[in-house]
């Protein structure tokens, strides 16, 4: 009996637009690409693919009778994983509020927008360079993914890393261990 050494995913994450040259839709996509700061389009489009998912979801338990007991167990499951990445408020606990869901408000949970957002980087796209480059940590964690999303609870929490020449505790870059070398009366590593 052969052994599998992985299992490949195959399934899609991202679904390409259906007219490629909507003018509406090529505009709306480039003004999120600037205000996001992302990549390529390919990134609007996995948002879009993981939101359309949900909705169908939350569509599918809405037509289901309020006491069936698939809503039951299903509708509030949905409804509490979506309070805890903040994308519905404590108010808004219905599947109506799911459907309402917008491309903007994934967006705004991404990693990189929080950054940016909480003053540690300069622009969104310094802030998806010091992600990448492994500043950054999320409570102990340090993430290099800029599309990791952001829990409520651990919002508070996203810092730079330990290792980071940014943080206080880092050991300092090349350029200010000279400096300070040099100040120190160059009795320091000598190079």
């Amino acid at each position: 009996m052969p052994s599998i050494a992985f299992k490949r995913n195959y399934s899609k994450t991202s679904k390409t637009p259906r007219r490629p040259y909507e003018k509406e839709r090529l505009d709306q996509e480039l003004k999120l690409l600037g205000e996001y700061g992302l990549r390529c389009k390919r990134e609007i489009w996995r948002v879009q693919l993981a939101l359309a998912k949900i909705r169908k979801a939350a569509r599918e338990l809405l037509t289901l009778d309020p006491k069936d007991p698939k809503r039951m167990f299903e509708g509030p499951a949905i409804l509490r994983k979506m309070q805890k990445y903040g994308l519905i408020g404590e108010e808004e606990k219905e599947l109506d509020f799911v459907l309402q869901l917008s491309t903007g408000k994934l967006l705004e949970r991404r990693l990189q927008t929080k950054v940016f957002r909480s003053h540690l980087a300069k622009s969104i796209h310094h802030a998806r360079v010091l992600i990448k480059q492994r500043h950054i940590r999320v409570g102990k964690q340090t993430v290099n993914v800029p599309s990791f999303l952001v829990r409520v609870d651990s919002e508070k929490h996203i810092d730079f890393a330990a290792t980071s020449p940014y943080s206080d505790a880092g050991r300092k870059g090349r350029v200010a261990r000279k400096n300070a070398a040099a100040k120190g009366g160059g009795d320091a590593e000598d190079e």
